[in-house]
């Protein structure tokens, strides 16, 4: 660690990092489609029970974002 690089300074290039690895996973995610995501979350013993209705429960839910959503002007 040099002089210009105090602790304050590496903190928040560490938060800095982990926030733009978070969008970078947000937008990762939504760019999938209901059915690739319904397979990646899928594990064997799914609350959902299956990819089908863990897609169902995708499409619920960004149907209800997107209605939240105020139209662009």
């Amino acid at each position: 660690m040099s002089a210009a690089e105090t602790p304050s300074l590496i903190r928040t290039r560490a938060v800095q990092a982990a926030a733009a690895a978070l969008v970078d996973a947000v937008a990762e995610r939504a760019a999938r489609t209901p059915r690739e995501a319904a397979e990646a979350a899928f594990y064997p013993g799914h609350p959902l029970g299956s990819v089908e209705a863990i897609e169902a429960e995708i499409t619920r839910r960004r149907a209800a974002e997107a209605a939240e959503q105020p139209l662009a002007a």
